[in-house]
């Protein structure tokens, strides 16, 4: 049910009032906290990991007093979550660990059983049935793409790399192609491939899942466009393949992955597992990879999208608008804030 009390209504009204988003009618749903059992799922990076120690008091603290289950969803695999928990302890940070741990966007899940975050290998087990997901049936079937005359270079424009003879011998199955194969979190669930800038993404989605759904397999597609300054700070390898010929003009370049899940995957598992309602659900996050979680507040849950957010991610809670908050702040700043508005 809708909240609709005087004090709630006044506190939108103002926080509308502060970000100046102009035709952003958003409806805010509260959670029926401590009776019923809810769960937070928190992005890591920009998001609950630029916490301070008080602001982990405070968000595990709410977390308590709604029943709540804590679950990061993070892009991180399980290794780079651990060496962000040492990094943020050198600085006096005890980031703890959470009852669930989604790794991989989703990818992988962890639980916390007795205090050891252990692989939920159920989850591992339904991922493959739904989607019978195969690295190396998407990894073929992409390399057949490449090499097809619609995504290869002609020798002319080949010519026009200075350094074409160092882009061959860096990337020699798919240096003349619009489709780059590269590695970031290599994973056995996702498959990451550079796509040139001339490339029409929703034509070639549509292309690849036409094609895996023949061969048996279901992919899930997460874009990504990284900045100028993302990519210039890459290894000389993936800089190779991030050449003049496939990058924007404004030196930015996408990238397009293949996986078995994303986040909403693991939230929905654990989701059932714990016999959680989607209308106690208060998740956060700020970037692309985050959209997944986002789009849940269609089913009822509640998103709570950073002031700094991706434009996409932005785009896209603004298109939701039920149960979806945009904050005036950042980081933990935002949590704290959006779990004001959805637990008042």
């Amino acid at each position: 049910m809708q909240i609709q009390n005087t004090t709630y209504t006044n506190k939108f009204q103002s926080i509308k009032a502060k970000r100046n988003t102009a035709g952003n009618n958003i409806s805010f749903r509260g959670l029926k906290h401590p009776e019923t059992k809810s769960m937070f799922v928190f992005d890591l990076d920009g998001t609950l990991a630029t916490a301070t120690t008080e602001q982990l008091k405070t968000i595990f603290n709410k977390a308590k007093s709604c029943n709540s289950e804590i679950v990061y969803a993070t892009g991180r695999t399980f290794k780079e979550f651990i060496k962000l928990q040492n990094k943020l302890a050198n600085k006096g940070v005890n980031l703890p660990d959470p009852n669930y741990l989604i790794a991989n966007n989703g990818q992988f899940l962890y639980e916390n059983i007795g205090g050891v975050m252990v692989e939920n290998l159920a989850y591992q087990e339904q991922l493959q049935q739904k989607t019978n997901y195969s690295r190396e049936v998407v990894t073929q079937v992409m390399k057949d793409f490449a090499k097809s005359d619609k995504y290869r270079y002609t020798q002319a424009e080949l010519n026009t790399l200075a350094n074409l003879k160092e882009v061959k011998l860096s990337d020699p199955e798919f240096f003349d192609s619009r489709i780059s194969y590269y590695e970031w979190n290599p994973s056995k669930n996702m498959a990451e491939y550079f796509l040139a800038h001339d490339v029409n993404i929703d034509v070639f989605k549509k292309e690849v899942t036409e094609t895996l759904a023949k061969k048996g397999c279901k992919v899930k597609f997460r874009e990504n466009r990284y900045s100028k300054p993302v990519m210039d700070a890459c290894n000389k390898s993936i800089l190779l393949q991030a050449n003049s010929l496939r990058r924007f003009k404004d030196g930015s370049m996408n990238a397009l992955f293949l996986c078995a899940a994303d986040k909403s995957d693991g939230i929905e598992f654990i989701r059932k597992n714990e016999d959680i309602a989607f209308c106690e659900i208060v998740m956060a996050g700020n970037d692309d990879n985050d959209i997944p979680m986002a789009k849940l507040a269609r089913k009822g849950a509640k998103f709570i999208c950073l002031n700094d957010a991706s434009a996409r991610l932005v785009n896209c809670c603004k298109s939701i608008k039920e149960n979806v908050y945009i904050a005036i702040k950042n980081g933990a700043a935002a949590i704290i804030e959006g779990l004001d508005v959805f637990t008042s």
